[in-house]
């Protein structure tokens, strides 16, 4: 069977960039929905388990919300009991955001199962591919934070990006 051309290579992987992440927004809105979270709140208590000292400044950078908008997601979360905001013991100026629990919190039961899922999926891949899947999920990802920050910069904003 003939290699497809290049250019339609590439466009199918466009293409399934494009479903997964309508999709992994889509899974994420349901999970949300199911822990009784907003998506904003889910994705700071996620930031909160996997920034090291997290700070409600640190958030609104990461995210490009207000710091009023950071502000009530924090309000919320604490009010649910999932995070607490404490000094920081090196810098007391500083207040950090802790996850109360390691567990997931109310919706753990979802990530393992997907964790474990991704674990056996990539396991029928040689390391060789692993290390060119990792550094191309990282480039993704770094690309997707740059243009998340250029697209919430004030300037930005009034223009529409």
């Amino acid at each position: 069977m003939p290699r497809k051309p290049r250019p339609e290579l590439v466009e199918e992987v466009v293409l399934a960039l494009r479903e997964q992440a309508s999709r992994a927004l889509m899974f994420h809105q349901a999970i949300a929905d199911r822990a009784g979270l907003g998506p904003t709140d889910m994705k700071a208590l996620d930031l909160a388990r996997s920034e090291e000292s997290l700070t409600a400044g640190k958030l609104a950078k990461i995210t490009g919300l207000t710091t009023s908008a950071t502000t009530s997601v924090l309000d919320r979360l604490e009010r649910r009991g999932l995070v607490e905001r404490r000094r920081d013991p090196t810098d007391r100026r500083k207040v950090v955001v802790v996850p109360t629990s390691d567990d997931g919190g109310p919706v753990a039961g979802v990530f393992d199962g997907l964790h474990r899922w991704t674990l056996e999926y990539l396991d029928g891949y040689d390391d060789a591919t692993l290390e060119l899947l990792g550094g191309f999920v990282r480039g993704l990802n770094a690309e997707s934070a740059r243009r998340t920050a250029e697209l919430n910069r004030p300037d930005q904003a009034s223009r529409g990006g």
